[in-house]
């Protein structure tokens, strides 16, 4: 008998309360703060408004096997709008079978259809796998460092 396949799915309001343990896996191990109501102001923003992005679950059999947001970005230097490759992450259970690969394919048509010319992503200097899916994707180091200022507490 033949597995489920993965499919891509908009995620709704109604899937934050089994998409959110999800999510707090992923922070816990990018080592990133959390903050749960921050989280759902984003992303019930993320899911009312197309313009800001796009927040995908990963579902396999009904069962949430991993995520990604994309959100939408403004640059002179890209031409306007880019994409930004906010979040990839896929539980440990759905590794190994190429479903990150799948998953940047999935973001870069999302990418093309909204006409965009460039797809951006930020990964830890330290996650070396990660790295390696996104290089042999075709992504490429800029000489640059990411920099950030909170204007709120």
């Amino acid at each position: 008998m033949t597995q489920p396949a993965y499919e891509f799915v908009p995620a709704t309001d109604a899937d934050l309360p089994r998409l959110l343990p999800v999510l707090h896996d992923f922070y816990q191990a990018e080592h990133l703060p959390w903050n749960e109501p921050a989280l759902r102001r984003a992303l019930a923003a993320l899911i009312a408004d197309p313009n800001a992005g796009r927040l995908r679950l990963i579902v396999r059999d009904g069962e949430i096997a991993g995520y990604f947001v994309l959100g939408f970005c403004f640059s002179l230097e890209f031409g306007g709008r880019f994409g930004l490759l906010d979040e990839l992450f896929v539980l440990p259970t759905h590794r190994g079978g190429g479903l990150a690969k799948r998953a940047l394919a999935e973001v870069e048509a999302l990418c093309r259809a909204e006409g965009l010319d460039a797809l951006r992503l930020e990964v830890n200097d330290d996650n070396a796998h990660a790295r390696g899916i996104y290089e042999r994707a075709g992504y490429i180091v800029h000489p640059r460092r990411l920099m950030t200022l909170w204007l709120r507490d």
